[in-house]
C-alpha cells in the first residue's frame, strides 16, 4: 500500500466517525429539546356539576380630599361616623336564585276527569226506576179512568135514628164522601153489599167490617179496596163530640 492509499483510507474513517457523532448528536438533542404531550382523562359521568363563583363585589375606594387650611390636621371620630354616613353604598346587584327559574312555568290548570261516583250512580239508577215507574202508574190510572164503570150508589143507615138537622147534615156528608171513593167495576150492576163502619167524634175512622158481600168477586175487591181509599180521608168532626156507627149499603147501577 503506498502513500495515497492510506491517506484516503484514514480521511475516509475519519468522515465516517465524524458524520455518525453528527447523528448521534442529532438525535440526542432532539429527544431533549422535544415538547412533551398532555395527556387528559375523561371519566365518563351521569352527572354534570357546575360551580358558580361569585366574585366578592369590593366597594370602590372613595378620596376625600383634605381642607387646604389644615393639611395636617387630623379628624374627630365623629366627623369621620358623618363622612362614612355620606358615602353612598355601593349598589349590589341581586343574585339569581334557583326559585326564579321555574317562576315562568306554568301550572297545568286542565280540569281533571272525576271518577265516577258509585254511590252516585247507584241514587242516579234509583231516580231513573222511580221516574219509569211513575210514567207506568200514570198510564194505568189512565187507563182505568177510561173504563166505563158501573155508577156507584150509597145508602146511609145511622144507628139510634136522627137526633136533629145538624146530624142529618153530617151524615149526609160522610154519605157523599164515602161515595165519591167508591168505583164498582164494570159488569158489576145489580150487586149489593153492606158495610158498617164505626168513626169518632173528631171524625176518624176507626173500624171498617163487612157484614154481607155480593155474589161477584170483582165487585168484593172494590168494596175491600174502599177500606184503603177511607182510611186517608179526613171526615168532619161530628156536631155532638159524639161517635157515629153508620150501615152503608153499596150498590152497583148500570
Amino acid at each position: 500500500m503506498n502513500f495515497n492509499q492510506e491517506r484516503n483510507f484514514f480521511l475516509s474513517g475519519l468522515i465516517s466517525l465524524s458524520f455518525f457523532v453528527g447523528i448521534l448528536f442529532l438525535i440526542t438533542y432532539s429527544a431533549i429539546l422535544a415538547p412533551k404531550t398532555q395527556q387528559f382523562a375523561m371519566i365518563q359521568s351521569d352527572v354534570i356539576n357546575v360551580s358558580i363563583a361569585l366574585s366578592e363585589i369590593k366597594a370602590p375606594e372613595v378620596v376625600t380630599s383634605e381642607p387646604e387650611s389644615q393639611p395636617h390636621s387630623e379628624m374627630q371620630p365623629s366627623q369621620l361616623s358623618h363622612e362614612q354616613a355620606k358615602v353612598p353604598k355601593p349598589a349590589v346587584e341581586p343574585v339569581a336564585q334557583i326559585s326564579d327559574l321555574f317562576a315562568q312555568i306554568k301550572p297545568d290548570k286542565t280540569p281533571k276527569k272525576e271518577r265516577d261516583d258509585p254511590k252516585r250512580l247507584e241514587q242516579l239508577n234509583a231516580l231513573e226506576k222511580e221516574v219509569i215507574n211513575r210514567k207506568e202508574n200514570a198510564r194505568i190510572s189512565d187507563k182505568v179512568n177510561k173504563l166505563e164503570l158501573a155508577k156507584p150508589s150509597v145508602k146511609v143507615v145511622a144507628q139510634g135514628g136522627s137526633t136533629g138537622p145538624l146530624v142529618d147534615k153530617y151524615y149526609a156528608t160522610i154519605q157523599a164522601m164515602v161515595r165519591s171513593y167508591f168505583h164498582p167495576p164494570a159488569g158489576t150492576a145489580g150487586e149489593v153489599a153492606k158495610v158498617r163502619m164505626n168513626f169518632n167524634a173528631s171524625g176518624k175512622l176507626v173500624s171498617y167490617r163487612v157484614i154481607s158481600y155480593s155474589g161477584s168477586g170483582t165487585f168484593n175487591n172494590e168494596v175491600d179496596w174502599l177500606k184503603d181509599r177511607l182510611n186517608s180521608v179526613c171526615f168532619p168532626e161530628h156536631p155532638d163530640g159524639k161517635e157515629a156507627v153508620l150501615d152503608f149499603i153499596l150498590t152497583a147501577k148500570e
